[in-house]
């Protein structure tokens, strides 16, 4: 079953056309990247996907259920969560509190019961509590639980911010270049995470990255997206011999 399915997407920037008939579509527990040369639509796209834009034209299911025209907390609760290419932690906050504000979509407490600290609320914050450590744990981010997140080293910093976008427990998660600014050390530890919320989680995944060893290291399916178009798609070995995408990349 395809968990997104995309088709004839385009946005409009005034008299410039930013995605243009743009089509993907990704299936239960795939890892699919993003590819393209800088400026050319990726994250738009995402933009997008998430509701931030609308689109001028064009199609976005997601478990066969429309999209469009959602606002971004609906579509977040819908099952779409995703990181962003410059990390937007709470830095002042804890690493526990950075986690559980991420399961914002499913609190099951009224505005009253946080008000009044009810017994719903204690229960609630209680399991809210039990769930962010499961994933800290998970990820070998427990130690740091007390820690400011803006004291995290980089690296770390970008895994939490993959780990509040699993709190909301989403059926598709959206990794916009999650190495930049990486070590080779730091990077391959993220691959390490990557690999691990395949195996831990029934989700889908679409990656943005301009790391090409990392895409082709983690990516089955890879699509190419060249001035807000749909370059090529295909597996990575197709990917990797079309002569459109080496001349996009290379100039030639």
């Amino acid at each position: 079953m395809s968990v997104l399915k995309v088709e004839g997407l385009g946005i409009n920037f005034g008299g410039l056309r930013a995605v243009d008939r743009f089509h993907i579509e990704i299936k239960e527990k795939e890892l699919v990247g993003l590819i393209g040369p800088n400026g050319a639509g990726k994250t738009t796209v995402f933009n997008l996907l998430t509701g931030v834009y609308a689109p001028s034209d064009g199609s976005i299911l997601l478990n066969g259920e429309s999209i469009v025209g959602l606002s971004v907390d609906a579509i977040a609760e819908k099952g779409i969560a995703r990181t962003f290419q410059n990390i937007r932690l709470f830095n002042e906050l804890s690493v526990l509190d950075n986690v559980k504000i991420g399961m914002h979509t499913h609190i099951k407490y009224s505005f009253v019961d946080g008000l009044f600290k009810t017994k719903t609320y204690f229960k609630q914050e209680e399991l809210m509590n039990q769930e962010a450590l499961r994933l800290l744990k998970l990820f070998h981010l427990d130690q740091y639980q007390d820690y400011k997140a803006g004291n995290l080293p980089y690296g770390k910093q970008r895994e939490l911010e993959i780990v509040r976008a699993l709190a909301s427990n989403p059926k598709l998660l959206l990794l916009d270049e999650p190495a930049a600014g990486m070590n080779p050390n730091e990077t391959l530890e993220l691959m390490k995470t990557i690999d691990k919320i395949q195996k831990e989680f029934n989700i889908a995944i679409l990656l943005i990255e301009h790391d090409m060893k990392l895409v082709m290291g983690i990516c089955k399916k890879i699509t190419v997206l060249n001035y807000g178009t749909v370059l090529a798609s295909g597996s990575k070995e197709e990917i990797l011999n079309n002569k459109q995408v080496i001349r996009a990349y290379l100039g030639e």
